[in-house]
């Protein structure tokens, strides 16, 4: 299950303490604690500002100005994308 949220306060409010969840390998259901979840980059984003990166690359090509600052695009979101994911992990909840 796939929840979107900003922080484990706003999960609380959606889902409540605990998710109900399915074990992959035997399929049983099992339930876990809200601070037992952990956060991951969505790279679906950071392969956006892959190809952002790589259509400005090429527009700035064609005007003959190769810039490096286009890199920068994806290694930016990558880090922003890290840093919401480690935000996330890191606050827990008390009961």
């Amino acid at each position: 299950m796939k929840v979107k949220s900003n922080n484990r306060y706003d999960l609380k409010q959606e889902i409540g303490l605990e998710i109900n969840e399915r074990c992959k390998h035997c399929g049983n259901h099992t339930k876990r604690h809200i601070n037992r979840l952990h956060a991951s980059p969505n790279y679906f984003i950071i392969l956006g500002g892959v190809a952002i990166s790589v259509i400005v690359t090429l527009f700035l090509w064609d005007l003959g100005w190769v810039s490096t600052l286009t890199a920068t695009i994806p290694i930016a979101i990558w880090m922003s994308e890290e840093k919401r994911a480690s935000a996330f992990n890191k606050v827990m909840i008390r009961d």
